[in-house]
């Protein structure tokens, strides 16, 4: 199938439409999203895709979806996460359960069972077919686009040459899309790989990416991603043929108040992500330990904890910032993990850094 098979039309010029990505499960950061952006029946609300798995409560988000997607304004193109219902005999799914939680440990534990409940695979996939069909139907037949007079909506990015004939392949699973390239005269907006891949300025952010050169968006936040994630919004207002863009974003952290100021006067900072974690490590101490991020030789001074052993060397245990967060007396920042000696990693209007633990 291509996205010329299965794609919507329709003119947005009309109301005001919002555009959120990569729920994941999370109904809760999801509601608190529609609050924050006072979203009504006569707005315009576009998912693309990914409201399954990660997150904890995927069979109710879909339910939850699927009572918006009775309003004629409420419209979702399908995720790669999504296809799970067609997915549930492959080989990978049993491992990839024992690292991510997924509507199918929601599905077993709502029928009273386990894997192990089953003779195989196969029985399992019709048990919970059988049972879940209508959180399947909501699923099932969602487009792979939408097409406006200016924007293309598409979970994951189109080829670069006539976006008519993308796979469905590729529409729910091209990676590094704010990076490509394509020849479509229109704005294209996507999720699927969260913004703060994208590394600009050293800095690890979570925000809405917009390539205005490249008429690219990215809107992933990364919620139940990324440790730092968090749930994005894009509206999009017209006054006659023009339009304008707004962002928000919500997450679910806690919040602390800075109590002492603390400002750097001069950082070159780095941020290394997925998948280039392996790194060399030189002297250190318990604070912080100097290396090298072996993709891109840059060396920079790594949180001491964040160094992970491998059998043939060492790597960062996941996404890392070296920059230090300028914060001011009674501000409130997000509280990502303040289990690391001395210093706090925060978030501050969508970027995530470090602060000295006496601030807060």
């Amino acid at each position: 199938m291509k996205i010329k098979d299965n794609y919507m039309t329709m003119s947005i010029k009309d109301r005001r439409t919002i555009v959120v990505s990569d729920i994941h499960g999370n109904i809760d950061l999801f509601k608190d999203l529609l609050l924050k952006v006072a979203y009504t029946e006569d707005d315009r609300l576009i998912i693309l895709g990914d409201i399954i798995d990660k997150g904890p409560k995927s069979i109710a988000l879909v339910e939850f979806v699927g009572e918006l997607l009775k309003n004629e304004h409420v419209h979702m193109v399908l995720g790669n996460c999504d296809c799970i219902f067609d997915e549930l005999e492959e080989d990978y799914l049993y491992n990839y359960m024992k690292r991510r939680h997924t509507l199918v440990h929601e599905a077993l534990d709502k029928l009273g069972k386990t894997l192990d409940d089953y003779e195989s695979q196969s029985d399992m996939a019709k048990d919970v077919r059988k049972h879940f069909s209508y959180i399947h139907d909501i699923v099932r037949d969602l487009p792979l686009m939408i097409e406006t007079e200016d924007f293309i909506f598409v979970h994951a990015g189109i080829d670069q040459y006539d976006y008519m004939n993308t796979s469905r392949y590729n529409a729910l699973n091209m990676p590094y899309f704010y990076n490509a390239t394509h020849d479509a005269e229109k704005m294209v907006v996507v999720g699927h790989f969260p913004t703060c891949n994208f590394v600009e300025d050293g800095l690890m952010n979570n925000n809405i990416k917009i390539n205005e050169a490249s008429r690219i968006i990215d809107i992933d936040g990364g919620n139940q991603v990324k440790y730092s994630g968090q749930l994005n919004a894009l509206i999009i207002e017209y006054t006659d043929d023009a339009y304008t863009l707004n962002t928000l974003a919500v997450d679910d952290y806690k919040r602390e108040v800075v109590i002492q100021d603390f400002e750097v006067a001069y950082q070159e900072p780095h941020t290394f992500t997925y998948p280039h974690f392996e790194i060399e490590v030189f002297d250190g101490d318990e604070y912080f330990t100097q290396a090298k991020h072996i993709h891109t030789g840059i060396d920079f001074m790594v949180k001491t904890e964040f160094i992970k052993a491998i059998e043939d060397g060492y790597r960062l245990k996941d996404d890392y910032t070296d920059y230090f967060m300028d914060v001011s007396i009674g501000e409130e920042v997000a509280i990502i993990d303040d289990s690391y000696l001395g210093y706090t990693l925060i978030m501050k209007d969508g970027i995530t850094g470090w602060v000295p633990e006496e601030v807060l």
